[in-house]
């Protein structure tokens, strides 16, 4: 009798491993999910805002968030890639909210 139980137990540490890496599973592929919607969030975003200051439409708009980048764009690397957009950033300008 007493193998029975044990082999009952057995069973149920096996499910239980297997909905413990199914959970796994399901929570990757959750956070894969999440991750790609906020990344086209924030592409289209960003889409946008350069579709909209390369029209000329919205220069207070540019005019400003060069202002807010300036402030606080600390990395070199992050303002080089703005270089070539209606966002770039002179080399001269200050780093006025960097540490």
């Amino acid at each position: 009798m007493a193998s029975a139980i044990e082999q009952k137990l057995e069973l149920a540490r096996l499910r239980e491993r297997r909905a413990k890496a199914r959970t796994a599973r399901l929570r990757r592929s959750l956070d894969q999910a999440n991750r790609r919607t906020r990344n086209q969030v924030k592409y289209t975003l960003g889409a946008a805002i350069l579709a909209l200051a390369e029209s000329g439409k919205g220069e207070q708009m540019v005019a400003g968030l060069r202002r807010w980048l300036d402030h606080y764009l600390c990395r070199q690397e992050d303002r080089v890639v703005l270089r070539d957009t209606p966002f770039s950033l002179e080399p001269g300008e200050g780093h006025h909210g960097c540490k």
